[in-house]
């Protein structure tokens, strides 16, 4: 798709949101007796993850929600495929369950491996992160979810986090009250499903129950066997050849005005004869006398526990306070396969894991008086994670780090206008471990990150919306003591500092063009300035791995609309990033300029048939290569019998990328991207 008409269709997306500006007024003039607008708006998710929970609309900042509907129309084999369908935000890896990773805004690894740069990750609110050579960054249970919001831009970084200028992704993972219906207190729902790009085999089963008001528990499992990815030419380019089962355990006590909580979610895959780099493949050949990265039994395990106490009382508007004391781990280890002919290199066998300790302490106290709702929200954490690896690597060198942070966030609401302003300052100390022999020196660094945000309504309908952040990325222990190909460990870096600037628009509104219709649109355009921007040289010694440049500049815009008639819903979402060093060159992780088109009909109360488009332009790289745009079509269908034995059964079918498109994204290392995929799933609720 040429460059102008990605522009050209954001340009038409914003005359679109004018028009609705100033001729819905109108056409409610000319409907006397109409339906007076509704008070809430379907289209508009609650956003759980920015502050107070709120609508979508009413976040002074770019997000996007991706809920329970929305996944079940997707149908996702891994989390790369729900985020796919999000502006601004792009795949870094493979077509693989094991080989995801992310970019936000053009921040986000292009090179061997996912990098944590710039992006935070979390599943029910705790952080989740994981690098090693020639591996995804996350590895989770799609079919656990129940919503996933991205939070673009830095605006988040108040509460989940130092240096998230490319921003958040928040997944959060099915409760008990998603499993009973109203009235009961037991509840569940079974799953069988089938596709056939990755080959993958999915069983599942999900049990709530809620015996008293006070107390509820849920168990969920799943199973999933994932086999091979192949591209357009039916070629096999990433091997997984795993079996993969996930368990998620929950329960909640309450006590008067205080509650605990416990959660815990197990993944352990097992890989037999599973390509070691789970981003490209085995590359036979890739240069004279290379024989492949190799296959192996691999394991891979990710671990989140966390336990939580509460405190809200009744008679106290001031105290809303929670605990939250949470262990993390992300686990690999890599064996030697069966294959003699398919060996890996001895440097990248064992164990590589990353371990998260910590302990969080918010309040959320409620300042509002007459004729203003305020709150503000406090806490302070301590963190300590532990990067291991059994066989020494100078490219996975192990560390410490420790760190403590302390933050605030006011969100004050006074008439049409709404105002939060946020403060965190966060200390770390990083520490290389003994097999780190270029360096022994520790890194110690602070960040001061302040934030406002405003949005103002101006009628009914129309917002307008603005932000500032300022963001202070400390480096990573890659950044800090990688020695991979000779290069010198990095100790006089300096804090990546990032300055956002957002402006925006926010529509929501219903009778527009008929008595029934309602349109959800926001559009944010966007402004990054980044100074001493970090960036690896592919050097030897004495030359640094990592240094600084100077600055970097990242700008571009997102539009998503939604608007629904009757038994239609029609949706697009428009993502254009660019981005330039100091010298005026483009950056390497500057995604595909991008437009997702989707149409729903719901054709009765048991058939629901969908179609999505994507349509994406074509990306020049600094090396010289060009990334050639592409269009790739989705089509599914879910049918739920309203009756008889059949009632409670939900049949989906699906279809991604119909045409069998040959294609690669801008931000993958190679490609191409999965061919045709054949989806297929029955579930059952009870």
């Amino acid at each position: 798709m040429p460059r102008h008409s990605i522009r050209g269709a954001l340009l038409a997306g914003t005359a679109c949101l004018t028009a609705l500006t100033f001729t819905a007024p109108l056409l409610a003039q000319e409907r006397a007796g109409a339906d007076s607008a509704q008070s809430t708006y379907v289209l508009d998710q609650i956003v759980l993850r920015a502050g107070k929970p709120k609508v979508a609309s009413e976040v002074p900042q770019s997000v996007s929600v991706v809920d329970s509907r929305q996944l079940e129309d997707i149908a996702p084999i891994h989390i790369g495929e729900v985020l796919a369908t999000v502006p601004g935000v792009a795949g870094v890896g493979s077509g693989s369950f094991f080989g995801q990773g992310f970019n936000i805004r053009g921040f986000g690894s292009s090179g061997a491996a996912a990098s944590e740069s710039g992006i935070v990750q979390l599943i029910d609110g705790e952080e989740k992160y994981y690098e090693s050579y020639r591996q995804g960054a996350l590895f989770v249970e799609p079919d656990f979810l129940r919503q996933v919001e991205v939070l673009r831009g830095p605006g988040s970084s108040t509460l989940y986090g130092s240096g998230a200028l490319g921003g958040v992704i928040a997944m959060e993972t099915i409760e008990a009250g998603d499993l009973i219906a109203e009235g009961q207190t037991f509840g569940g729902r079974t799953k069988l499903g089938y596709a056939s790009n990755p080959d993958t085999v999915l069983g599942s089963v999900a049990l709530g129950w809620r015996p008293a008001e006070d107390f509820e528990a849920l168990a969920a499992f799943a199973w999933r066997k994932l086999g091979d990815t192949k591209d357009a030419d039916g070629n096999t380019t990433v091997r997984a050849n795993s079996k993969t089962p996930n368990l998620l355990l929950k329960a909640k006590k309450t006590f008067g005005d205080q509650y605990v909580a416990f959660s815990y979610q197990h993944l352990e895959a097992k890989g037999d004869d599973q390509d070691f780099n789970q981003l490209e493949g085995a590359q036979v050949g890739l240069f004279p006398g290379f024989p492949g990265w190799g296959v192996g039994d691999i394991t891979t395990r990710d671990q989140t526990a966390r336990f939580i106490w509460g405190w809200n009382p009744e008679d106290n508007r001031y105290v809303d306070l929670t605990a939250t004391l949470s262990y993390t781990n992300t686990l690999k280890d890599v064996r030697q396969g069966d294959d003699p002919d398919e060996p890996i290199m001895d440097s990248l066998l064992g164990e590589r894991d990353y371990r998260l300790w910590k302990f969080k302490l918010s309040n959320v106290a409620d300042l509002s008086g007459a004729g203003y709702d305020h709150h503000l929200t406090t806490g302070a954490e301590v963190l300590k994670q532990d990067r291991s690896s059994s066989v020494p690597s100078s490219s996975h060198p192990e560390a410490y780090t420790r760190a403590w942070a302390a933050y605030a966030l006011s969100e004050l609401t006074w008439g049409d206008l709404t105002i939060n302003s946020g403060l965190r300052y966060e200390k770390q100390r990083t520490e290389p471990k003994s097999s780190v022999t270029v360096t022994d020196d520790t890194y110690d660094a602070d960040s001061v990150e302040p934030q406002v945000a405003a949005i103002y309504r101006l009628n009914d309908s129309l917002s307008v919306f603005g932000s500032v952040a300022f963001v202070n990325r400390m480096p990573t222990v890659d950044e800090l003591y990688d020695s991979f190909m000779g290069g010198a460990p990095s100790g006089d870096l300096k804090d990546e500092k990032g300055k956002n600037i957002e402006l925006g628009l926010s529509y929501h509104g219903s009778g527009i063009l008929t008595a029934s219709d309602e349109a959800v649109v926001k559009l944010t355009l966007f402004r990054n300035h980044i100074d001493d921007m970090i960036v690896r040289t592919n050097a030897p010694a004495p030359m640094p791995a990592y240094v600084n440049i100077d600055r970097a500049y990242l700008r571009g815009g997102e539009l998503e609309a939604t608007y629904s008639v009757a038994a239609w819903e029609f949706g697009a979402a428009f993502s254009v990033v660019n981005g330039v060093d100091q010298d005026g060159a483009d950056l390497d992780t500057l995604p595909n300029n991008r437009v997702t088109l989707q149409a729903i009909w719901q054709a009765s109360d048991a058939l629901r048939l969908g179609l999505r488009s994507t349509l994406a332009d074509g990306r020049d790289k600094p090396n010289g290569t060009h990334r050639a745009g592409y269009g790739v079509h989705d089509v599914f269908a879910t049918w739920v019998p309203q009756g008889g034995a059949a009632a409670g059964i939900k049949v989906h079918v699906g279809v991604d990328n119909v045409t069998d498109r040959d294609y690669t994204p801008a931000t993958w290392l190679s490609g191409p991207a999965p061919g045709r995929n054949f989806k297929l799933s029955v579930s059952r609720s009870f």
